[in-house]
């Protein structure tokens, strides 16, 4: 009888602390769901280096489409309280159960992440193409020459997670030469890279490449661009040690940090002036100090991307360069200035101006199309400026 109370005790006992873990819990997620309706929204976050979702208004059109709850979820997602402590534990739990994929981020060997590369959107790179063979069309007399960098996934194989898959962007780049018109001619830098990836041409951290990578990336097309005389020396100037990029930002890892530099040509005698869309002001520098202070140390090049940017020279050889870029631009134009009288960057994302006009007003002679493959191969807008009359 006594065993018998004793069991019945020690169930009840069992019954009530499995009750109290319960209302435990519940306040517990109570409690941060009040706290997340009660702080005020964060507008960026430091952490994932990005815009976040505000509270949605709701009206009789989003909610009928399913639209409302949709950003609704999103703005939970985003606004929830200690989010970026929650981002950071669940990546240390997926690396102890052995997961190297976070976001559409791989983790390699040596610390470095590596955006996965996305397939081709068909429609949009069949209007790029078109749109630039239309415009060798119209400007026959011009240079014209392409060059669409490879991610880092594709370039710096070995490093990937063992089975990890990658698209073939040596298959896009003979699609994209196939489809190009005799009047442009593609750059690939694909085994220059390689041979070099030890040194560091992209960053752990971020999904550019690294201003070594740009100068291998320069040498190796300088042929193709008709440009002799070659600077042979450069003074490499350290700007950041502590630069954590987007890919950290996108995927929660933050174990490793990036060093920015600067090549600064030696033995040549040029000088020029800097303006763009965005600064009336003319400056006698491509840098943006600034930039040093924020999270986006990569905008030290020109302070991020501007819808024009125009680079006056001192060098009298009267060849003007007009360059549709994506940001990979931004640390490759340094190398071209020394050989060009006039640079012009168009950031097709943000221009909407008619570049057959501007073409002909600044005497241009050679033009440059400077992209990222996974940008080329998405992005709509080189081929609506193209087009544009």
């Amino acid at each position: 009888m006594e065993l018998k109370r004793g069991k019945e005790r020690r169930r009840k006992e069992n019954k009530n602390l499995h009750r109290s873990m319960a209302w435990c819990f519940a306040g517990m997620v109570l409690l941060l769901v009040a706290a997340s309706i009660i702080q005020p929204d964060r507008k960026i976050s430091d952490e994932e280096n990005r815009v976040l979702t505000t509270f949605p208004r709701p009206d009789i059109e989003n909610i009928k489409n399913k639209e409302y709850m949709t950003e609704l979820e999103d703005y939970s997602s985003d606004q929830f309280i200690l989010r970026d402590l929650w981002i950071r534990l669940k990546v240390r739990c997926d690396l102890l159960v052995g997961k190297r994929e976070f976001n559409g981020v791989y983790l390699g060997k040596k610390k470095y992440l590596m955006q996965i590369p996305v397939g081709m959107d068909e429609k949009n790179t069949k209007e790029n193409l078109e749109a630039m063979n239309q415009f060798r069309q119209k400007n026959g007399d011009l240079r014209m020459n392409a060059l669409i960098v490879p991610n880092a996934a594709y370039i710096m194989k070995d490093y990937l997670p063992m089975g990890a898959p990658v698209r073939d962007q040596g298959e896009d780049m003979k699609y994209i030469k196939k489809q190009l018109s005799g009047g442009i001619g593609l750059i690939d830098i694909t085994e220059t890279l390689r041979k070099h990836v030890d040194e560091g041409v992209y960053y752990k951290t971020d999904h550019h490449w690294t201003s070594r990578g740009a100068a291998y990336g320069f040498n190796a097309a300088a042929k193709q661009l008709e440009i002799e005389g070659l600077v042979s020396d450069y003074k490499i100037h350290t700007v950041a040690t502590d630069f954590s990029g987007t890919l950290a930002s996108r995927s929660g890892y933050h174990k490793a940090t990036d060093t920015v530099e600067v090549y600064q040509p030696e033995n040549v005698e040029y000088q020029y002036l800097v303006s763009d869309s965005d600064n009336e002001e003319k400056r006698p520098t491509i840098y943006d100090r600034k930039a040093l202070d924020g999270k986006d140390k990569y905008q030290v090049f020109f302070g991020g991307n501007h819808a024009m940017v125009d680079i006056v020279t001192t060098n009298d050889n009267q060849r003007r360069l007009l360059i549709f870029k994506d940001s990979y631009a931004n640390s490759f134009v340094p190398f071209l200035i020394p050989y060009y009288n006039e640079i012009i960057m168009i950031d097709a994302r943000y221009y909407y101006e008619n570049v057959h006009m501007l073409v002909e007003n600044k005497g241009i002679t050679d033009v440059l199309f400077l992209y990222n493959m996974d940008t080329f191969l998405n992005d709509n807008s080189l081929g609506d400026v193209l087009a544009s009359e």
